[in-house]
Order: C-alpha cells, then structure tokens, then sequence
C-alpha cells in the first residue's frame, strides 16, 4: 500500500467517524436559529399588543373627557356620567 492510499483512506476513517457530529452540529445550529426567530417574533406580537392596549385606553381616556367636556358645557345642571354632581366640582 502507498503512502498516499493510506492517508486518504485514514482521512476517509476520520471523516466518517466525525461526519455524524458535524452534521449534528450543523442540525443543531439550525434549530437554534429557529428558536430565536420565534422568539423574536412573540416578542414583536407581545410589544405590538401592549401598544395596540394603550392605544385603546388613551383612545377610551379621550371618549370619557369629551364626553364629560360635553355634558358640563350643554347641559350644567345634569348630573354627570361618572355620578358626581356639577357643584362638587
């Protein structure tokens, strides 16, 4: 057997006995890649939802003094929605 031969069938040994770990790693790498995507992506929706619940308080925060605002200035002796009365203000 020449000495070339024999470096090449020892390299082959060596690249079947690790082959099965590099593909592991590179499996690995891949479904570690997967999971921080999804995570970015439930972090993205849970911002996006925490934004959109804002939105709608500060959205429902300007309904009640609009229409606090209206009833005080159409009508000044009616009671107001929230239950106070106009002279406890």
């Amino acid at each position: 057997m020449d000495p070339l031969s024999m470096i090449l069938g020892l390299l082959f040994i060596v690249a079947i006995s690790c082959g099965g770990w590099i593909v592991w790693g590179v499996v690995q790498s891949r479904e570690r890649a997967r999971e921080l995507k999804m995570a970015r992506e439930r972090e993205e929706t849970e911002r996006l939802r925490l934004r959109l619940e804002a939105e709608d308080r500060a959205q429902e925060r300007a309904d009640r003094i609009y229409l606090d605002t209206l009833d005080r200035h159409s009508n000044p002796q009616l009671p107001r929605r929230d239950g106070t009365s106009p002279d406890a203000s």
